[in-house]
């Protein structure tokens, strides 16, 4: 990644009980609700060396055409919700382009405070999710953040409601992102596929000249995983700079493999 640092405005949440910044790459984990000393940060886009970890291009991803990975189609009898455990998130190892990030987790697993809806990118709004627990890791280049954010809802019912309300503004994520791009007079040149699917889980890469804001500005892909167990709908994100005319370094055909392991770990 050979990308000149430039300022960005990120939206971004502290990792509560460290002074380490969730920098969600790009649109990570922005959302309308509030989250102890959560702000509008300005940090160094992807490709700068600091001494605190920088923030790299949003994830953003979206898909195509594809009919949505919607699940079942009889919808689950509501169910009580029951607490997460707090250890419901993936190990380094077990991450996207583990061999080449070497992630590390940026702190312990952190329950944060959740009041109104919970904005995962430009196309995506949760709402009805009443806990938020959050896992930040930060790759070996320091350029490189992967977050996971895992949403509890009231029951079951409502989780798989969100779960499909995700894959539908995932399907219709191209056209979001392009409408922003034209907006700020910037190349139209989005695209969104869905990379893999299971069982009540979706992956998405969205690669574009990325709209600052919610996102970092310039050349990236966006990498989005979302996974339905129970009451509990978990987001994985993490974002690539990327130079124009050359694709992402990380493969995604590994994707139906991190929503295999991240679904497997949300059943324990």
């Amino acid at each position: 990644m050979s990308h000149t640092a430039a300022p960005r405005r990120v939206r971004s949440a502290v990792l509560a009980g460290t002074s380490l910044l969730a920098v969600t790459a790009v649109y990570g984990v922005s959302q309308q609700a509030s989250a102890t000393g959560a702000a509008a940060t300005t940090a160094p886009r992807a490709g700068a060396t600091e001494a605190a970890p920088a923030g790299t291009p949003a994830p953003n991803p979206a898909r195509t055409a594809a009919s949505p990975a919607t699940g079942p189609s009889t919808t689950p009898s509501a169910r009580p919700s029951q607490a997460a455990p707090a250890q419901r998130v993936l190990n380094p190892t077990e991450l996207p382009d583990s061999t080449r990030q070497q992630w590390r987790p940026m702190s312990d697993v952190k329950s944060l405070p959740l009041s109104g809806d919970f904005q995962l990118n430009e196309c995506v709004t949760v709402q009805k999710a009443t806990a938020w627990k959050q896992q930040g890791y930060l790759g070996s280049s320091r350029e490189t953040i992967a977050v996971q954010d895992n949403l509890t809802f009231p029951d079951e019912a409502t989780a798989v409601s969100a779960y499909r309300e995700t894959v539908e503004a995932m399907t219709t994520c191209q056209a979001t992102s392009r409408a922003l791009q034209k907006q700020s007079a910037l190349p139209q040149d989005a695209t969104v596929r869905e990379t893999a699917t299971t069982a009540q889980s979706a992956a998405w890469q969205r690669r574009w000249t990325g709209v600052q804001g919610l996102s970092s500005p310039g050349d990236q892909a966006n990498h989005v995983y979302a996974v339905q167990r129970g009451s509990v709908l978990a987001f994985l994100h993490f974002d690539e700079a990327a130079s124009p005319g050359t694709a992402p370094s990380y493969d995604f055909r590994g994707d139906a493999t991190v929503l295999r392991t991240l679904g497997a770990q949300l059943d324990k």
